[in-house]
């Protein structure tokens, strides 16, 4: 089968045998390049099959989205509901330890699975993973509805939080820097600014770097709060400007699940209720035989690009 993988930081395009053993079989439809491929890449990651954003049809024909993560269910983490910092979250994701889904085929653990309704856009399986990252979050927080929130950074990320905000009827900014970008939160009917204003119940950093985490604090009003999306890859200080206005800052990592709630679950039900997010969000789309041209426009960030999704047909 034909799989994507990366060698001295080189995505390249290799054969490589069907997958055997234990778990579902699934023939990938689509799989999306997230950054933090990227700096995995970057960092060393070589030889695994790339992807831990996708889905596509089991053997007997569902269209289903894959939760990545691994969980062991008998840590502290498992047993307190929250599979996402469990060891084994990362240890055995698809995509980054183990073979993820950009190939023709992946073995899933059952459990990992989530089917769409029927009448969900099949483009969008791609997208439930990093929509569930947003929306535990955002479920990190109490949030009602007409508060005020302003997301910094308006890549894949960004806009999906605005978007899940907007479902939850949050007044939401969005701090854009380019003209796609834009174009994207006017498509969700998103309020996109190049500034963010003042005293917001809460800020969402979606860029994780110096810069976005200060203009976050700088934003967020006096014991308001800040979420942290995904990965910090370079240190972050702490200025006197958020110490003086008390602000909580919030991790969020992963996604999590319990007898009550998932957040894969209610992913693709903010996917299904709101059909124009696949639209706005996926901009690019290759083909496996593109991989190293798809990587190299996700990585450019003036190339229009917002999530590039990779279709084993086209």
């Amino acid at each position: 089968m034909r799989a994507v993988t990366a060698t001295s930081g080189q995505v390249q395009l290799v054969d490589r045998d069907i997958p055997t053993g234990n778990g579902e079989l699934i023939t990938v439809t689509s799989s999306g390049i997230c950054g933090s491929d990227l700096h995995l890449i970057e960092a060393g990651l070589s030889g695994v099959i790339l992807g831990h954003e996708f889905g596509g049809l089991t053997e007997d024909g569902r269209l289903v989205a894959v939760r990545p993560t691994g969980e062991c269910g008998t840590c502290p983490s498992c047993l307190m509901h929250a599979p996402s910092t469990c060891p084994e979250a990362t240890t055995k994701a698809h995509g980054i330890s183990q073979d993820g889904g950009l190939a023709e085929f992946v073995r899933v653990e059952s459990s990992r699975l989530f089917a769409l309704p029927p009448g969900t856009d099949p483009a969008s399986v791609g997208l439930v993973e990093p929509l569930a990252v947003v929306v535990h979050g955002i479920n990190r927080l109490t949030l009602h509805r007409g508060q005020r929130a302003v997301v910094v950074g308006a890549g894949s990320i960004g806009l999906l939080a605005a978007a899940v905000l907007k479902d939850r009827g949050v007044d939401v900014d969005i701090v854009a820097r380019h003209p796609h970008q834009f174009a994207a939160a006017e498509q969700l009917n998103i309020t996109a600014v190049e500034k963010a204003g003042k005293n917001y119940d809460c800020s969402f950093d979606a860029v994780c770097t110096q810069q976005s985490f200060d203009q976050c604090v700088s934003a967020t009003r006096p014991r308001g709060s800040l979420l942290e999306f995904g990965m910090v890859w370079s240190p972050v200080a702490l200025s006197n400007n958020f110490m003086m206005k008390e602000i909580n800052i919030i991790p969020s990592i992963y996604y999590s699940h319990d007898n009550e709630h998932d957040d894969f679950a209610e992913a693709i039900d903010v996917l299904h209720r709101n059909h124009n997010i696949t639209n706005a969000i996926v901009t690019h789309r290759f083909a496996l035989e593109d991989a190293e041209h798809a990587f190299t426009v996700a990585a450019d960030r003036k190339s229009g690009a917002i999530k590039v999704h990779m279709f084993t047909t086209l």
